[in-house]
C-alpha cells in the first residue's frame, strides 16, 4: 500500500506538470487492457487526475485563444447510438471508455484547434489522436511511442521535440501537437492525400511510398485491396475516419469514406494514467 501511494503521488505530480508544459518522464505504466477487468480505486484516481490536468490545460489555452480571436468552442457531442457503434467496432464494446476518451479530446480542443489551424491542418485530423492515445497525456506504447500523438523518439526529434534523460517534449501537449501538425503537413505534401498521410503516420513514409511506387496509385482503397500496406494500417485509417465523424460530425477523408468499411479492432497504447484507451 505504501508503494502504491508513492506511485500515485508521483503520477499525479507527473500529470500536473505535463499540463503546465514542464519537462519530465513517466516512471510507471499500467497496461490499459487490465483496466477493463477491474477499475480499482487506484486506477480511477489516476484517471481522474489526468482528466483534471487536461481540463486545466484546456482552460488556460482557451483563454489565450479567445484573446487571439480563434474559435474553439464549436464541438459536436456524439449521440449514444453513434458512440455505441464506434465502441462496438473499435473499442471492444466499451462505451464508457470511448465516452471518457471523447471527453478528453473535447477538453483539449482549445489547445489543438489554434495550433492545427496555424499549421494548415484540418481540425478533423485531431481524430488521429483519439485513435493513437485516447487523449491520454502519458500514453506509452509497447514499442516506445509516447504522448497524445504517440511519437517515436526519432520522429519526435526530427520535428523539434527534445527527448533526453531530463526532458520529454512528447508529454508537452502544445509542443507535441505542433510537431504532429507539421509532420502531418509534410506527409500530406508528400502524398497529396490525407488517407495516405494518416497511413504514413501509422506505418512510416517508406512503407507507404513503396506501396505507391509498386501499384502506381495513390488510392488508399486500392493499396489496401492489394495488401500493399500492413493489416494494422489498413484498419487504422478507417478507424481515424470513423473517429473524426464521432468527434466532429465530419470525415477527415471526405469522399473516401465510402470506400473503407471493412475494419478490424484497433489495439491502443498503454497509459500511465491507467484508463483503457
Amino acid at each position: 500500500m505504501r508503494s502504491s501511494s508513492r506511485q500515485f503521488g508521483a503520477l499525479v505530480v507527473l500529470i500536473a506538470l505535463t499540463a503546465s508544459a514542464s519537462s519530465q518522464t513517466a516512471a510507471y505504466t499500467v497496461p490499459a487492457a487490465s483496466v477493463a477487468v477491474d477499475f480499482s480505486s487506484y486506477h480511477q484516481a489516476l484517471s481522474n487526475a489526468a482528466d483534471l490536468a487536461l481540463a486545466d490545460t484546456a482552460r488556460e489555452t482557451e483563454l489565450s485563444s479567445q484573446t487571439a480571436g480563434v474559435a474553439t468552442s464549436d464541438t459536436t457531442q456524439p449521440d449514444a447510438k453513434s458512440l455505441h457503434d464506434f465502441a462496438r467496432k473499435y473499442w471492444n464494446g466499451n462505451d464508457d471508455a470511448v465516452r471518457r476518451a471523447v471527453a478528453r479530446v473535447t477538453q483539449l480542443r482549445p489547445v489543438l484547434a489554434p495550433i492545427l489551424q496555424q499549421e494548415g491542418i484540418p481540425y478533423e485530423m485531431s481524430a488521429l489522436m483519439l485513435i493513437e492515445s485516447g487523449g491520454q497525456p502519458t500514453a506509452l506504447s509497447p514499442n516506445g511511442a509516447r504522448g497524445i500523438w504517440q511519437f517515436m523518439p526519432d520522429t519526435a526529434r526530427r520535428f523539434g521535440l527534445t527527448i533526453n534523460s531530463e526532458t520529454d517534449d512528447r508529454l508537452d501537449i502544445p509542443k507535441s501537437t505542433r510537431a504532429a501538425a507539421r509532420y502531418l503537413r509534410d506527409l500530406h505534401a508528400q502524398f497529396g492525400d490525407w488517407s495516405l498521410a494518416m497511413a504514413a503516420y501509422n506505418v512510416g513514409e517508406m512503407v507507404v511510398q513503396r506501396a505507391v511506387l509498386t501499384s502506381g496509385s495513390k488510392d488508399f482503397a486500392l493499396l489496401s485491396s492489394q495488401r500493399l500496406i500492413p493489416a494494422e494500417t489498413r484498419a487504422y485509417v478507417p478507424a481515424v475516419m470513423a473517429a473524426s465523424h464521432l468527434l466532429t460530425g465530419n470525415s477527415a477523408l471526405g469522399s473516401n469514406a465510402a470506400q473503407m468499411h471493412r475494419v478490424r479492432t484497433i489495439l491502443y497504447a498503454r497509459s500511465a494514467a491507467g484508463d483503457q484507451q
